[in-house]
């Protein structure tokens, strides 16, 4: 004989009632059930609370508590708590719930329990008659996701060793940077650098002494430039700086300071070494490029040829030095 299927329905709106339900043999019959139900709420690790339709918390777990030490929760409204502000906040899913009668979530960065991220899951409570009177807030730390995240995307588009942008984004940004160039008729600079001499380093040294100046090198470059700059590591010792807008004569002069400052730099890491640098420029104006890849090979083969020319230097790309 087949026997009928169970279905099971779990309704917030009567855990007030249904919380005294009649126990089972007596077992029960000595238990607070406002006990039990606070307890279940604190066993949980995410933080846990429900809010009136005045925005008020009403009940809290444990981890809400412990959140915000020596500072009562109860009773306070919840974007006061956790936002400091006198009302609900943009987009708020307890105010989408209280209107649709439906689950919200969201992920969202609160700045009041030190930048952590949260996922926000508001669920609505009703009544028998389906009135939203209160709301379930699940709030669920994730943090630690969201920085994997981040990492992630910064090993799409950053190189490992430098973090400066790889040879792919920055291939991305060359080819952005010189088409907004050439639609407004303005000039793009690049400069093409490489470390001098890094490999005989490198074989004197070894690699980790090596990667420590190339490591090393790419923070000089980054802080000299600001976090703004296009700047990449474009191969093993080379490094790449896009300049829009700039003319031929101050992209000379920033490669001078460059220059300069990998000349005067002392890497120091149980080895003791000095690194200088060859640099090339070309510009979109100057050069007349037919593309962004022969702007870059501009650039470089003026880099090349410096150091051919003798090392530590700045070559301007000059189509008779490669005729």
């Amino acid at each position: 004989m087949e026997m009928p299927e169970k279905t099971f329905e779990f309704n917030l709106g009567k855990m007030r009632d249904q919380s005294a339900a009649p126990d089972v043999d007596g077992f029960d019959r000595h238990i607070d059930n406002g006990l039990l139900w606070q307890k279940t709420f604190d066993a949980i690790a995410d933080l846990l609370f429900i809010v009136d339709r005045r925005f008020a918390i009403i009940r809290a777990n444990k981890a809400v508590h412990e959140l915000f030490p020596g500072r009562p929760v109860l009773g306070h409204k919840c974007f006061e708590i956790f936002h400091n502000a006198q009302q609900p906040i943009d987009k708020c899913p307890g105010c989408r719930v209280f209107h649709s009668g439906k689950p919200e979530c969201l992920a969202a960065k609160d700045w009041q329990v030190g930048g952590r991220w949260f996922e926000v899951c508001v669920h609505p409570i009703k009544d028998d008659h389906g009135f939203v009177w209160q709301s379930l807030h699940i709030c669920k730390d994730v943090s630690r996701v969201k920085e994997l995240e981040e990492r992630l995307r910064d090993l799409e588009v950053k190189d490992a060793l430098t973090s400066l942008y790889n040879r792919r984004t920055f291939n991305e940004l060359l080819t952005r940077e010189y088409e907004l160039t050439t639609l407004r008729h303005s000039n793009l600079a690049i400069l093409v650098m490489e470390l001098d001499e890094l490999k005989l380093i490198n074989q004197e040294c070894g690699q980790q002494f090596g990667d420590y100046i190339l490591r090393e090198f790419g923070h000089e470059l980054h802080h000299k430039l600001g976090a703004s700059a296009l700047c990449a590591r474009s191969a093993g010792e080379q490094f790449a700086v896009l300049l829009p807008g700039m003319t031929l004569a101050k992209a000379r002069k920033l490669a001078e300071e460059i220059r300069k400052l990998a000349e005067h730099h002392i890497y120091d890491d149980f080895f003791c070494r000095q690194v200088t640098l060859s640099i090339g420029i070309a510009t979109l104006r100057d050069h007349a490029p037919a593309s962004q890849d022969e702007l870059f090979c501009f650039a470089e083969n003026a880099m090349r040829f410096a150091k051919q020319a003798g090392r530590n230097r700045i070559v301007v790309y000059n189509l008779e030095d490669f005729i």
